[in-house]
C-alpha cells in the first residue's frame, strides 16, 4: 500500500506544476554573499559569510612539481584543469514510476529549450546525455553550478533537478562514479559487495540494475551489499 502511494504522488509531483519551496533568499538573489545563521552555545545567534573553497594549496603545488610528471613548461595548463570544476551530473533513477517521464522530458523539452535559449553567448550544448550510459539515464549539464543560481534563463530547469532530487527521481552523482558498476555488469542473480559505500550513489546504482535487468513482475536473486 505505501509503494502505491508513493508511486501515485511521484506522478503527481511530476505532472502538476507547484509552487517552489526552495525560494530563494534575498542575499542569494542581490549577488551577495549568504548568510548561514549558526546558534551557540550560549542561545546567542551567529551570522557567518560562506566563502567559496580555496583551489590553491602552496604544499600541494611544491610536492607535484618536486615529482617531476609534469613539465615545468605545462605546469600551468595542468594545475588549470584540476582547478576547472567537473560539470554537473545526474542519472535518472530506473525504479522511479516515471522514469520515461522524467528522460522524455530531458530529451524533448530541456535539450532543445536550454540550446535555443543560450546563456552568456555560449553555443554549447546546455545538457545532453553520457553517451556510454544505457538508456539515456545519465546526464550531464555544461552549465557551472552558479550559473544554474543565478542565471533566470536556467530557473525552470534548476528547480526541475531539485524537485525530482528530493522526490527521490534523480540522483546527483558525478560521472566518474558511475563508470565502476558498469564494468561490473552485475546481473540479478550476483551478489555484490560496495567495501566504501559514502555516501551510497554506487549502492544505490548497484541495485537498480540488479532490479531494472529482472524479469518484470519477479524480483532478483541477487543482493548488494555495502560497508560504509
Amino acid at each position: 500500500m505505501g509503494g502505491r502511494g508513493r508511486s501515485r504522488t511521484q506522478r503527481k509531483h511530476f505532472r502538476q506544476s507547484r509552487e517552489n519551496v526552495w525560494k530563494r533568499s534575498k542575499h542569494d538573489d542581490s549577488g551577495e554573499k549568504q548568510d548561514s545563521v549558526t546558534t551557540t552555545n550560549d542561545g546567542n545567534k551567529e551570522h557567518r559569510h560562506w566563502e567559496p573553497f580555496a583551489t590553491q594549496n602552496l604544499a600541494f603545488d611544491e610536492y607535484y612539481k618536486e615529482q617531476g610528471i609534469v613539465p615545468t613548461e605545462e605546469w600551468d595548463t595542468f594545475i588549470g584543469f584540476l582547478r576547472t570544476p567537473l560539470p554537473a551530473a545526474f542519472r535518472i533513477n530506473s525504479s522511479a514510476q516515471c522514469y520515461v517521464d522524467i528522460r522524455t522530458k530531458l530529451e524533448n523539452d530541456f535539450m532543445k529549450s536550454l540550446q535555443a535559449e543560450g546563456v552568456d553567448g555560449s553555443e554549447i550544448e546546455g545538457i545532453k546525455p553520457l553517451p556510454w550510459y544505457p538508456e539515456n539515464l545519465a546526464w550531464q549539464s555544461n552549465f557551472s553550478r552558479n550559473q544554474l543560481r543565478k542565471n533566470q534563463i536556467l530557473e525552470r530547469f534548476h528547480e526541475f533537478l531539485k524537485l525530482q532530487n528530493e522526490i527521490g527521481n534523480i540522483t546527483r552523482q558525478e560521472a566518474v562514479s558511475m563508470v565502476p558498476p558498469l564494468f561490473l555488469d552485475v546481473r540479478p542473480d550476483h551478489f555484490a559487495l560496495d567495501m566504501c559505500a559514502a555516501p551510497g550513489s554506487k549502492t544505490f546504482q548497484l541495485l537498480e540494475m540488479i532490479h531494472h535487468l529482472a524479469e518484470p513482475g519477479t524480483l532478483p536473486s541477487g543482493m548488494v551489499f555495502f560497508l560504509p
